[in-house]
């Protein structure tokens, strides 16, 4: 299922050497361009208001990475392009519950609770505009809000 997509990193510069790690870790995505999330207010240059963007974390070796991007870019398809589709993962710590003294209840069942993470696809405009109204947001989970925000609903895959 090869769609084109631009691919934004979390990072304030692109090194040659994560370009090549990206372009080959990412083979066979679609991926045909790859830019910082400074690149995206910084101007027009990072592509079309309507192209789909990907934000992804430079992938570590054997990260699983390109099926992550596979995974959301399959759901963000399947539903049209009036969403934003994030990757989610099962908790694997503990989790546990404080009450308003600040004091320990008890242990939260993980069975419940997921952790929010790059990658993550939408509009590249609609990144590039809640990255404007919120330039601070650089977490998976503060640039959903900042997408939220903007009106963008979210759905999860994975």
């Amino acid at each position: 299922m090869p769609t084109a997509f631009v691919a934004v990193i979390r990072a304030e510069q692109i090194s040659p050497d994560l370009v090549a790690d990206l372009a080959t870790g990412l083979t066979g995505t679609g991926a045909r361009a790859v830019r910082t999330l400074g690149d995206l207010t910084a101007g027009p240059g990072s592509g079309p208001e309507d192209a789909i963007a990907v934000l992804i974390d430079p992938p570590p070796a054997g990260s699983g990475q390109a099926e992550q991007v596979a995974a959301v870019l399959g759901t963000y398809t399947a539903l049209g392009a009036g969403v934003v589709v994030t990757s989610v993962r099962p908790v694997t710590d503990t989790l546990k519950q404080v009450g308003p003294d600040a004091a320990l209840t008890g242990t939260a069942d993980r069975e419940h609770h997921r952790v929010v993470a790059a990658p993550l696809v939408t509009r590249l405009g609609l990144l590039r505009s809640a990255l404007a109204a919120q330039p601070q947001a650089r977490t998976a989970g503060e640039i959903l809000a900042a997408l939220v925000a903007e009106g963008a609903t979210v759905v999860a895959a994975g």
